[in-house]
């Protein structure tokens, strides 16, 4: 992610840091640290996220016990990390 404008806070399992204008962060593929971004300013923020797009992906949000993974028909499945269907 690449901050554009505005300033954010990335928040990790590292802790948090303070993103400005000009600053971006990377995320390496196969590593399960749960990352998003807050705007705890009053103005408004925008960042450029880059993605390869994998048809494959998933993704896993520990914080929140949650599960995302497409199918094979294009659609995707929402699930409890344990797999379990919401």
């Amino acid at each position: 992610m690449f901050i554009l404008e505005g300033e954010v806070v990335l928040v990790t399992d590292r802790g948090e840091q303070t993103l400005v204008a000009g600053t971006y962060c990377a995320f390496p593929a196969g590593v399960q640290d749960g990352h998003h971004l807050i705007n705890r300013s009053d103005q408004p923020a925008r960042y450029l996220e880059i993605s390869n797009r994998d048809p494959e992906d998933g993704a896993e949000y520990p914080d929140d016990d949650l599960h995302y993974a497409k199918t094979l028909g294009g659609g995707f499945v929402f699930s409890h990390k344990d797999r379990t269907p919401y």
